[in-house]
């Protein structure tokens, strides 16, 4: 189906096809990253739109 649409191009057939298959292949990375995290990297990411920088301030000021 893929590559009927991309003949229909023209001459771009093959580049077509090789962007559609490094896309598969970083959403697939993309992926496995995202899998691979931590439970406790996660809720430190989550935490950080919230976090104000309260502590780094405090720890600036105790030296």
């Amino acid at each position: 189906m893929l590559r009927d649409i991309f003949k229909s191009l023209g001459n771009f057939e093959n580049y077509g096809l090789i962007s559609m298959v490094i896309f598969v292949i970083f959403f697939i990375l993309l992926i496995i990253h995202t899998m691979s995290l931590k439970t406790g990297d996660v809720d430190e990411y989550s935490r950080m739109p919230l976090d104000d920088g309260a502590k780094e301030k405090d720890e600036i000021h105790d030296i």
